[in-house]
């Protein structure tokens, strides 16, 4: 995203430690070959829920209840269960091989999971923040909206939906996630957030933004060749298949 104005007075609400609900586990054979079954998935947060559920319970047991647990945490907190699962299964150090977008040169890039900025303190649930704009009324729970924090379920829905544009995947998101707007109480729909002022739109989007932990599983590199420097999207097979 382009960078954007601070975003109004916003507080976190119903923080929780960040957690899996079972103890996570190495990958084996299972989740080697649901991978590779779907590493050419456009919806690459379903692959990475199933591989946090498997990875929850025995291998080769039934999966279903943990997938669900799964869906229900922050992307937060199963990108998290991921860089453990991945810890666990190959070791700390990924070596990837990723070419430039302006001179086609592979490069071949080390980092190590250990040095990304893993949650530890509370990952909220809720943020509240203050309205902007002069529309509305005077009353100080009226200029206030709250939503939830997106769920790794939100994110695979949203993939699913194969909405095109960005407008349409904030509508599709926000109605998921809107709990309170104005004084109203939801659930809302999206003619209704559709509805809603733009510059409120970003500043619920920039809240819940700020308000999560800065956990991208990208990497920023700097090409060898012609020294372009451009953003490699998170692979999941190259993150998760022996090399």
């Amino acid at each position: 995203m382009t960078p954007r104005p601070s975003a109004p007075t916003a507080s976190a609400r119903g923080v929780h430690k960040p957690r899996s609900e079972s103890p996570l586990r190495a990958m084996t054979g299972y989740e080697e070959e649901a991978v590779e079954a779907h590493q050419r998935d456009s919806n690459t947060a379903a692959l990475c829920n199933e591989i946090v559920a498997r990875c929850s319970v025995a291998p080769g047991a039934d999966f279903e209840a943990a997938y669900a647990r799964v869906r229900e945490l922050t992307t937060v907190e199963r990108d998290a269960a991921l860089v453990r699962i991945r810890q666990l299964s190959l070791g700390d150090v990924v070596h990837l091989e990723v070419a430039c977008p302006t001179c086609g040169q592979k490069n071949e890039v080390d980092f190590k999971l250990s040095q990304l900025p893993l949650p530890e303190a509370p990952v909220p649930t809720e943020v509240e923040l203050e309205l902007p704009g002069h529309g509305l009324p005077a009353e100080p729970a009226a200029r206030t909206a709250l939503a939830r924090t997106p769920t790794a379920g939100d994110q695979e829905d949203l993939l699913s939906a194969g909405l095109e544009s960005e407008s349409a995947r904030r509508t599709f998101l926000l109605a998921r996630v809107l709990v309170r707007y104005a004084g109203e109480e939801g659930p809302f729909d999206e003619s209704f957030v559709r509805a809603l002022p733009i510059a409120a739109r970003a500043a619920i989007e920039r809240a819940i933004e700020s308000a999560l932990p800065d956990l991208d599983l990208g990497m920023a590199v700097q090409c060898s060749s012609c020294s372009a420097g451009f953003e490699s999207p998170f692979d999941v097979a190259a993150f998760f298949l022996p090399s």
